[in-house]
């Protein structure tokens, strides 16, 4: 069920009546929960047993972790829940392509394999609920939080409908406690959450989509388009991926406040960016948090005590060693964890020299200011050449993210360096132009009021006329177009 279908709609006025009826935090908490599993097997029914093994079996593992002390112990109970949940990620999303893998290297060595590939379907969302639930188990074995009794609440933190399928990846500390006291939401939480479903399918459908049918003409058939056109559809589909995935999640908090709660944020003007390592602190939020905390992290400390032992003379200097192998390693993982595919790895590993060059060659370990004061034409330089040097870089980036093999993404490259013009290029230019300057604009209203919520600092009446015109060009859209689903489905 999409967000950006009438159908979902019709859902969720069900769902947010039935919620002011149901009697108490537990009844609402009922409804919610076989509302959430209603949404998900609207799309196939037979995953939701998949939606339902790791909500049983890292409820268990938690349970467990509370009562032993014993270190063993409790290293096999993590191990258990890394099992199960790494292990359906595994076979569902990975084992064709390693095997794949296997096989191709095996033939350029003279070695001939039988084909075993399963061909399974991938489960719409099984990377952001096997990191929600993981992220659990991991910080009650850390003992950051204590395991929660409630089987019900449990359940709905894993399966609940507005972020099972793309995010943001909530952290228990943070959902939990509300969804073990549901109640219904305030005035000023209905008015936000109709802000940020509005602002929200105003990216998503006349934005994201609108851009990605053309992204997708242009990369279906790149062998009729000239160098302009190509270049196009890489910026193109830089808007998209921004504007449909920050446009869903804005309908999923946006959603979430209707039933008054607070979701974290997951983007916050990525391309106002004027590093990588800045990107990524404003990029998909949920994911670089619950990677900085669970993989780079624990990867660096590990790696600084094997460092350590080589005696160097500093702390910068065993940095200077233990960063690059650490950030290329965290930011592989990332890639792998968006797509089983060399394209997803080389634009992870892409992204890990990007950090590495920047933090040994330029900032030299130091944190770049988010908010900064420019003050003389040293600064605005730096200003400019940081911001467009990251966008260029970060744009190329996601050639090899849409990219539906290498040899489309080298094609892209090719015909680009060997530049040849196009009677369509102004037409190109200046839709991808409007949609740009559109995204960039609505960042940076962001930036200056430091909110997503800034139509509410309008009167109300302007306010909710606003909103309601957005929603309606949104509606007259949706009824005459079919629907794009939201690119982050496939992860």
């Amino acid at each position: 069920m999409l967000f950006n279908t009438f159908i979902f709609y019709i859902f969720l006025a069900v769902v947010l009546i039935g919620y002011r009826l149901a009697p108490g935090s537990r009844g609402r908490a009922w409804l919610l929960l076989a509302a959430s599993y209603a949404f998900y097997s609207y799309w196939d029914w037979r995953f939701t047993a998949l939606l339902a093994l790791p909500t049983v079996v890292d409820y268990a593992v938690g349970l467990g972790l509370g009562r032993t002390v014993e270190p063993r112990a409790r290293k096999r109970l993590l191990l258990a829940s890394c099992a199960v949940n790494l292990g359906a990620l595994a076979m569902f999303k990975y084992f064709d392509f390693f095997v794949g893998s296997a096989a191709a290297l095996g033939e350029a060595i003279g070695l001939r394999m039988d084909d075993v590939h399963l061909r399974l379907i991938l489960p719409m969302g099984i990377s952001f609920y096997t990191f929600k639930s993981l992220s659990y188990t991991i910080d009650v074995y850390r003992r950051q939080m204590e395991p929660t009794r409630s089987l019900l609440g449990y359940a709905l933190f894993i399966a609940f409908f507005p972020n099972v399928v793309a995010g943001p990846i909530e952290r228990a500390r943070n959902l939990l406690p509300q969804l073990g006291c549901l109640k219904t939401a305030s005035r000023r939480q209905v008015g936000e959450g109709v802000v940020l479903i509005a602002l929200g399918l105003f990216k998503k459908v006349l934005i994201g989509d609108a851009s990605g049918r053309i992204v997708d003409n242009l990369f279906g058939q790149a062998e009729l388009y000239a160098s302009p056109e190509l270049l196009a559809g890489i910026l193109l589909f830089t808007i998209q991926i921004y504007a449909d995935f920050s446009g869903y999640s804005n309908i999923a908090r946006g959603v979430g406040r209707l039933l008054g709660l607070e979701l974290m944020q997951n983007f916050a003007q990525p391309y106002l960016s004027r590093s990588f390592s800045e990107f990524w602190r404003r990029w998909h939020i949920s994911l670089s948090t619950w990677i900085w905390d669970y993989i780079f992290n624990p990867l660096m400390s590990a790696t600084l005590r094997r460092v350590g032992r080589l005696n160097l003379s500093s702390v910068q200097a065993e940095m200077q060693i233990a960063y690059p192998i650490v950030a290329m390693a965290t930011m592989l993982l990332c890639g792998l964890w968006h797509g089983a595919g060399v394209t997803f790895l080389l634009w992870g590993g892409f992204h890990g020299l990007l950090l590495t060059l920047e933090r040994l060659a330029v900032y030299r370990g130091k944190t770049i200011p988010m908010r900064v004061r420019i003050r003389g034409t040293g600064d605005l330089l730096r200003f400019i050449g940081g911001w467009v040097t990251t966008q260029i870089l970060v744009s190329f980036a996601w050639l090899f993210f849409r990219a539906e093999n290498m040899g489309q993404a080298w094609y892209f490259i090719e015909q680009i360096l060997h530049w040849q013009g196009s009677d369509l290029t102004g037409r190109f230019a200046g839709m991808t132009l409007v949609y740009g300057s559109v995204v960039l604009a609505l960042d940076q209203i962001e930036y200056r009021t430091g909110s997503e919520l800034y139509l509410l600092r309008l009167r109300p009446a302007v306010a909710a006329a606003v909103c309601l015109a957005l929603l309606i060009a949104v509606g007259l859209y949706m009824a005459t177009t079919k629907p794009l689903p939201f690119v982050y489905f496939q992860f």
